[in-house]
């Protein structure tokens, strides 16, 4: 069971884990919440936007003297979805061998705070908070994005091998020579002249012109697409990253495709994304509720069904009723 309601709510509906866990003692339960159910925010609500906030990942965000700035996708959101099911699949394994469930919980704030690695380590071993540096990263250098003639590309110079390919593919060997950047360490020290160094000579040639000349000598590197080229990329329709789906309302809809792949178990986008209630009717028929049960549910606010077959049954009233039992820090399921 999955859920993601402020801490507490789930036991005042009488479906907490302890509740549920006398009946099915194998019970995997996740909790997913802005804060965690311990500590001094548990009551707090929590969005991507604190967590990215209160983690740090703003104040090294955007470019240097600038003003915070958040990453565009929902990092937080995003990754505590994906530690609660790696959270799920370990406690699945663990219930595999012993027959016992468990209480896995996770939280925006901890998911934000774990994508901070490079940061933290940073803090934590100076004693000092690393500030924004735009494109560039705090221990590897040249690693970040350069204005070409006609758009922006990125290079990947993480180690001394692709340092001494990035030269050898702009033509500048002298650059390998100069004291300041002979060594990383030399080169972080002197970040701002080695950029002025690189941008210059970038400057000079298309895009395209330099990201074949580093792409021959082996360096990392592409370029800076908006989001329909990238859409639009080979690589991505080659990967079936973009699929075509039915969706229940909307007719056929293009959507991302699954980023993992399976060699014996190929899975694939199916269906669109279901209405908010649109499964309702169908789940509580599953489970022994009849017609006139499920309608007094619908009336009363308890559940909300919607979706072509549903819609002449939608009332405001139901809806405004489901709203109320949500909590802080949550979002709409797709069912109940």
């Amino acid at each position: 069971m999955v859920e993601n309601f402020g801490p507490g709510a789930m036991e005042r509906l009488g479906f907490g884990y302890e509740d549920l866990r006398r009946d099915n003692p194998g019970l995997i339960y996740c909790s997913l919440s802005g804060f965690g159910r311990t500590g001094p925010y548990k009551h707090r609500r929590g969005f991507d936007l604190v967590a990215q906030a209160m983690s740090g990942i703003m104040s090294f965000t955007g470019e240097a003297g600038g003003p915070p700035a958040k990453c565009g996708p929902p990092l937080s959101d995003i990754t505590a979805g994906i530690i609660a099911a790696m959270g799920i699949c370990a406690a699945y394994a663990h219930r595999l061998k012993t027959g016992e469930g468990q209480w896995v919980e996770t939280s925006l704030f901890e998911a934000a705070l774990v994508q901070t690695y490079w940061q933290s380590a940073i803090a934590l071993a100076t004693d000092e908070a690393p500030q924004a540096m735009g494109s560039a990263h705090p221990l590897n250098a040249p690693y970040q994005a350069f204005e070409a003639q006609d758009g922006w590309i990125v290079i990947g110079g993480a180690n001394q091998t692709n340092w001494l390919r990035i030269v050898d593919a702009i033509g500048a060997p002298e650059l390998a020579d100069d004291p300041r950047f002979k060594e990383n360490a030399g080169r972080l020290a002197n970040l701002k002249a080695l950029e002025d160094e690189l941008a210059r000579r970038f400057r000079t040639q298309t895009a395209e012109y330099w990201l074949q000349a580093l792409d021959a000598k082996g360096v990392p590197c592409g370029p800076v697409n908006d989001t329909l080229q990238a859409l639009n990329d080979p690589q991505t329709a080659a990967r079936e990253m973009v699929v075509e789906v039915e969706h229940s309302t909307l007719g056929p809809v293009k959507t991302l495709g699954l980023p993992v792949k399976f060699s014996r178990t190929p899975g694939k986008v199916r269906t669109g994304a279901p209405l908010y209630g649109e499964h309702t009717r169908e789940i509580l028929a599953e489970h022994g509720f009849s017609e006139d049960e499920i309608e007094g549910l619908e009336e009363e606010g308890a559940v909300v069904s919607a979706g072509p077959a549903a819609a002449s049954r939608s009332t405001p009233a139901r809806h405004s009723g489901a709203s109320r039992s949500e909590e802080p820090g949550t979002r709409k399921h797709g069912a109940l």
